[in-house]
């Protein structure tokens, strides 16, 4: 028999994860995550379990594992985005020099080639980011948007020359 602050649970975990279940799963849902490799659930799942641990036997139960819930899942978004913006600045800075090398090999038809793949924010993004060397917030300043538009330019960019790009190396 589990305890929670010296009281003994009336049901077990397993009781409560089926009855709870839908609620890691709709919130998930509500938050538009892609939870590809169940790392999300997973982590709605502890926070259900933390929050059974230390309000099972609470009246407002409910409410409480469902904020607890919500708000690990917040706090995994937030640090998958740090991170997937910290390998992003690692692979810009260590690529930047053989990538300036690069540019410079490249003949005109390949920059009339890649104009003519791309919309008129996606040829600013290439210009000022890859060819310039601007910092996204530098691009965003200028264009007067916001980091995440550029930042959308930047994946749209990726899209489209990935293809592209095979040609030319």
């Amino acid at each position: 028999m589990t305890y929670n602050h010296g009281q003994p649970y009336s049901e077990d975990f397993t009781s409560i994860l089926n009855q709870y279940q839908n609620m890691i799963y709709y919130n998930i849902h509500k938050l538009g995550i892609y939870d590809q490799h169940g790392e999300f659930y997973q982590e709605g799942l502890t926070a259900l379990w933390e929050s059974y641990r230390k309000y099972g036997d609470h009246p407002t139960f409910p409410r409480l594992a469902t904020m607890y819930i919500r708000s690990r899942l917040i706090d995994l978004i937030r640090k998958s985005n740090r991170v997937q913006d910290r390998e992003t600045i690692y692979e810009y800075i260590h690529d930047q020099p053989e990538l300036n090398q690069q540019i410079e090999n490249f003949d005109p038809s390949f920059w009339n080639t890649v104009r003519s793949h791309l919309t008129e924010k996606q040829w600013i993004y290439v210009v000022k980011r890859i060819v310039e060397g601007k910092a996204i917030k530098e691009i965003a300043h200028e264009e007067q948007v916001t980091v995440d538009a550029v930042k959308g330019w930047g994946k749209e960019v990726k899209k489209k020359l990935r293809p592209i790009m095979i040609d030319f190396l």
